[in-house]
């Protein structure tokens, strides 16, 4: 699309003006901040009016100014954005966020989605890491009843995963030695496809005698390996949305994105830096809100996504970098622990 550059400043000051107040932006506010064009109110009118018929601008009231749609901002936020780095206090506030997150990288992304709420004073939603091929790096059992046993992996991601399960026999701290010997030496490194029955009867049978209760850990030792490449989304600051008068009758968009796991997780799971989703990119029924999805790196090779969630009228010139720093803060922690 071929926009003048007197079109082009227009745009992105009308994007400014309504990022902070939300209303639409008439001629005379917009004159009073272009101090850079010198040009009468007739003049921005019209070249408003080309904006408009361009699909860039639209008019929510005959006598109302103008506000960017979405393939205004679409437009801007592929053409025209100039980010503003994070301040130092922005940079010290993210940093401090990350200093208190767990190592583990899956207690990590639920953290996570509760800094940058706090941090970006909007929704955010993060996912569990994932990798080319999950595998457990390492199993142990603890007694933690008679008969129950806690089933405990670590990925090759770093993810600390468990499952307790209830064995019909009461199996001594010797006999859950032998178990997790033979978990550790059949089933370490082994990807969840590869896991058949002959494969559990091996690991049975590497011990040398077993029994059903045995079988039974065993059997929740592959349960856990078979639930790796299951993605777990974490979202917080749903209340923060509210705060903004255009959203205040669409709740229900809000609420019904927010449930939507497999969507979010869908949108966040694309490897890449970062994306932005302005209003129906979402999802046709999303036309009020936008997200700004960016990855983060974990050891072992993995990644895992994080967003935040706005009304389509979002800071992208804060949020694009601070959401950057965040995810490079993140990746820091997760793969240098």
């Amino acid at each position: 699309m071929d926009i003048s550059n007197r079109k082009q400043l227009i745009l992105t000051k009308i994007v400014a003006l309504h990022t902070d107040s939300g209303d639409p932006v008439g001629s005379h506010l917009l004159q009073e901040y272009l101090d850079t064009l010198s040009v009468s109110t007739a003049t921005l009118r019209n070249e408003m009016a080309q904006l408009t018929a361009m699909g860039l601008l639209q008019q929510p009231h005959t006598s109302a100014g103008r506000i960017p749609t979405e393939m205004g901002y679409r437009y801007f936020l592929n053409n025209l954005i100039r980010t503003i780095a994070p301040t130092s206090r922005e940079k010290r506030s993210i940093n401090d966020e990350i200093e208190q997150m767990d190592s583990d990288p899956d207690k990590a992304a639920e953290m996570a989605a509760v800094s940058l709420a706090k941090l970006s004073g909007l929704g955010a939603v993060t996912t569990t890491p994932v990798g080319t091929e999950m595998q457990m790096s390492y199993y142990e059992l603890i007694k933690i009843g008679r008969y129950d046993t806690a089933v405990m992996g670590v990925t090759n991601l770093g993810a600390i995963k468990s499952r307790v399960c209830r064995t019909a026999d009461e199996l001594s701290v010797q006999e859950l030695q032998k178990i997790q010997n033979a978990l550790n030496g059949s089933l370490r490194f082994v990807s969840a496809e590869d896991v058949t029955d002959d494969l559990l009867a091996k690991v049975l049978s590497d011990m040398g005698e077993g029994n059903e209760s045995a079988k039974t850990v065993i059997s929740a030792a592959a349960q856990l390996l078979n639930s790796l490449g299951e993605v777990r989304v974490s979202r917080a600051g749903q209340r923060n949305l509210l705060r903004f008068w255009e959203l205040s009758d669409k709740v229900e968009q809000v609420v019904r994105l927010f449930e939507e796991k497999d969507r979010l997780a869908r949108l966040l799971s694309k490897d890449g830096d970062i994306d932005c989703y302005v209003g129906s990119e979402i999802g046709e029924s999303y036309s009020a809100l936008s997200m700004v999805v960016g990855r983060y790196r974990v050891a072992g090779g993995g990644h895992g996504g994080v967003a935040v969630i706005g009304p389509v009228r979002m800071d992208y010139t804060r949020i694009i970098p601070e959401l950057k720093t965040f995810c490079d803060r993140m990746s820091e922690k997760l793969m240098n622990r």
